[in-house]
């Protein structure tokens, strides 16, 4: 049997798997995959619909930042201000003096935050106090009180009204201190900079427009006037201490001329050639020092070759008679010995070729020879003697010329720190008299400018009296306060959607538990009062109810408009045969999360609209601890499911209403049976296993899920359950909670149903294109409203 499409997709006979597998049915991979809609992210659609369910919360809070900002602007004195702007140039100053350059812009910026901080200080204060005598002035002295002091009055004539004792008026004064009056002033002193430039607005608030006009134009004559105070005390200081450094520079400079003079008869070095001299003088010295060594290593040379001559004997020194050369020797003489000795030597050749070197004249020439060699050997060593008297005679010189080219270096190394010594005299006078002609002009300057001041800040535009108030500000101040009230508005909203965590729509239902949503039923009003925590004072206001909802559904015809109340009991019959085969008894049990859901109602008025249609139906109240069934549906019932237990046959305990033809098992007082017991024994399965041979639907009435395992006990019986949820009460983090401790209920639960619906709200809480928002189009053929009953 294919099920209608009701709410969402849905399978036919998709939990109806035997009570063995249940657990593991498709509602249960729903409920794993459901994410909570108090943790997913809200959109635009939802943030709409959350302010129109909250619209009288924003609304209020809006309506009460109104009436705040009016409470405002009618407490609240008025006040003026008076502006006068005033230039900061620093650059003014440089107009008589020596100064090219202006200041940079970083300078320019340091200057203007100064000048801001003097116009905020006490000492320029307490000047405008005594230029406009304000430490006397009453209408200074006295002004209105502020917001807050006409808040704190109001307190107090309150108090004094309640307690008979009005309170003190306020003390009048008539003249306060400076440093007072001073204060102030500060508070009241308005500045800013207009822009980037170097302009100020320099104003004064005032209760009285002709106090802040007066306060204004002194404030910016009191500024200007000390910058010239300021500018001529330092230019006073500054002179002063110019004067006095010129003195000392005066004196220092004579004390530096006098030093160079005498220095210069100290030392005698007068003379700018005096340095050039001396150095002529050691260059020839050192010219003539470098010929006499070079003399000197000459003659030590030739020294020393007559020595090793010398020392070879008198016949191999003759053979070397050409060094018989220079000064000391006699060239003649030398001359005839050197061919004497020549000739004796060719004769002693040719003799000894002729004769042989035995002959007689060979002995004779060679003893000739010997005495020419030895006057040769003579000549040498005269010439020898020669040489080293030259040489210690070069040698004594050379040493006279050493001593003089170091006796000048030491004279020339006098000068130069004479020299250094007297230029640095001459620079420290130089540097005096360039110090002493600066300190002079800058004096000079000084001096001017005494007798010109130019101020640094000048007033460009004088304070006029004002027009209209400065504040309060009625456009601002009532924007402020709509703005302000909105917000706390919406904040207020905010908390309260916050603090909603329980069902409002189906869509939370399908979405949040996985579990088929079936429809809602309306808020029934009744008569007969409400306890503190919401129960009913007895029983008659809710039998009345169920009697106007039982003519409604007796009276019910097919041209009649149908109710909201049936049409949702209709869609729990459909979803109910959706589970089951055809022409095959469905045990249903109805079962909530709390008590006073409505459950009970929902079970009797369901029991009877299936009746009513022809089946055959029982309403079995398992409910023992309460019983509400039992007391709607057969009040005058003397057995029933607990005497059945203790023994009595079914049949002797059923309760019939011949008007509806509905048959109930009621639950009466009388028998001690643990009902827990019963309800989970083999006893209870076979009962209802007679019933379900006997009757088209079993209704039964179970007790909440919250507070007992009762209907646990009892589901694996039953073919399915049907869950009643009151909207807007119960939490649904509760049912959640519930779900995932028993997976074996989520896959049992045929359908859901919201109770207790306000259909007048119920569209605040649906997004936009929602179903909810179109309940109203339906209203020929579906009655949403009912009248109260009773």
């Amino acid at each position: 049997m294919q099920e209608h499409n009701l709410a969402g997709e849905w399978h036919p006979n998709r939990l109806r798997q035997g009570n063995s597998d249940r657990s593991s049915g498709h509602n249960r991979s729903s409920l794993d995959q459901a994410v909570p809609s108090d943790t997913q992210f809200i959109n635009v659609g939802k943030i709409l619909t959350a302010m129109r369910r909250q619209i009288f919360v924003i609304g209020l809070g809006t309506g009460i930042g109104i009436l705040l900002g009016l409470l405002y602007l009618g407490l609240s004195p008025k006040s003026y201000v008076a502006y006068s702007q005033i230039l900061i140039d620093a650059n003014a100053g440089q107009v008589v003096a020596d100064e090219d350059s202006p200041l940079s812009l970083a300078a320019g910026e340091t200057d203007l935050f100064n000048q801001i901080e003097v116009l905020r200080s006490a000492r320029l204060a307490n000047d405008v106090a005594a230029m406009e005598n304000l430490t006397t002035d009453v209408n200074f002295l006295n002004p209105p009180p502020s917001f807050t002091g006409r808040l704190v009055d109001i307190v107090k004539q309150g108090i004094g009204f309640v307690t008979g004792r009005p309170p003190e008026p306020d003390v009048l004064h008539n003249e306060l201190p400076p440093e007072v009056v001073a204060g102030q002033l500060r508070r009241n002193v308005v500045i800013e900079r207009v822009g980037r430039s170097f302009v100020l607005n320099l104003g004064f608030r005032s209760p009285d427009r002709e106090l802040a006009y007066r306060v204004a134009r002194a404030y910016a004559s009191a500024l200007v006037q000390d910058k010239l105070n300021t500018n001529l005390d330092a230019s006073r200081t500054a002179a002063d201490w110019l004067q006095q450094r010129l003195a000392e520079l005066s004196v220092s400079q004579q004390q530096a001329t006098a030093a160079i003079e005498d220095f210069r008869q100290r030392t005698g070095l007068s003379l700018e050639n005096d340095t050039t001299v001396v150095n002529r003088r050691v260059e020839s010295l050192t010219q003539q020092l470098v010929l006499a060594q070079s003399e000197t290593a000459q003659m030590r040379a030739q020294t020393a070759q007559l020595e090793a001559l010398i020392a070879l004997g008198p016949e191999q020194a003759a053979s070397s008679a050409s060094v018989l050369t220079g000064d000391g020797v006699d060239t003649a003489s030398v001359a005839e010995l050197r061919a004497r000795r020549e000739s004796i030597i060719r004769r002693i050749a040719e003799v000894t070729q002729t004769f042989g070197a035995d002959h007689p004249q060979v002995a004779a020439l060679q003893g000739e020879l010997s005495g020419v060699s030895n006057d040769i050997f003579v000549q040498l060593q005269a010439l020898l003697e020669y040489y080293r008297n030259q040489v210690g005679i070069a040698e004594r010189r050379e040493t006279e010329l050493r001593a003089g080219v170091e006796s000048e270096n030491s004279r020339t190394s006098e000068l130069n720190s004479d020299r250094a010594q007297l230029n640095e005299l001459q620079q420290r006078s130089q540097a005096l008299t360039v110090l002493y002609n600066s300190f002079l002009s800058r004096y000079e300057e000084l001096v001017q400018r005494q007798s010109f001041p130019i101020p640094t800040a000048r007033i460009i535009s004088e304070a006029e009296m004002p027009g209209a108030a400065a504040s309060p500000n009625s456009v601002f101040t009532m924007a402020g306060a709509l703005i302000g009230g909105l917000f706390f508005g919406v904040g207020f909203a905010f908390l309260n959607e916050m603090r909603e965590r329980s069902f409002r729509i189906g869509d939370q239902i399908s979405k949040e538990l996985g579990l088929r949503f079936v429809g809602y039923l309306p808020l029934l009003s009744k008569r007969g009062g409400r306890t503190r925590q919401g129960k009913p004072k007895d029983h008659r206001a809710d039998v009345a109810l169920h009697n106007s909802i039982r003519k409604l559904i007796i009276s019910q015809t097919a041209s009649a408009p149908s109710t909201a109340f049936t049409e949702t009991l209709r869609s729990t019959r459909l979803a109910i045969d959706a589970n089951g085969a055809k022409d095959v008894c469905q045990i249903v049990g109805i079962v909530s999360a709390l008590p006073n859901e409505g459950k009970t109602l929902v079970s009797v008025t369901f029991a009877e609209m299936l009746a009513s249609s022809g089946a055959k139906v029982l309403l079995l109240d398992a409910d023992f601890r309460h019983r509400g069934a039992s007391k709607l549906a057969a009040p005058d019932a003397v057995n029933g499911l607990l005497q059945v237990s203790a023994g009595l046959p079914w049949r002797q305990a059923i309760y019939k209403d011949e008007e509806t033809g509905l048959s109930v098992l009621p639950t009466v007082a009388g028998a001690s049976t643990d009902t827990r017991d019963f309800l989970g024994s083999a006893a209870m399965a076979q009962l209802l296993g007679q019933l379900r041979n006997e009757f088209d639907y079993v209704i039964i009435d179970l007790p909440p899920l919250g507070p007992v395992v009762d209907a646990l006990v009892i589901m694996p019986w039953t073919d399915s359950f049907v869950f009643v949820v009151a909207w807007g009460k119960t939490p649904r983090r509760l049912i959640r909670s519930i779900m995932e401790k028993e997976p074996v209920l989520a896959s049992h639960i045929q359908g859901v149903v919201l109770n207790k619906v306000n259909f007048a709200d119920l569209p605040n809480f649906s997004e936009p294109g929602g179903t909810e928002r179109f309940m109203g189009t339906y209203a020929g053929s579906y009655q949403i409203p009912m009248k109260k009953v009773g």
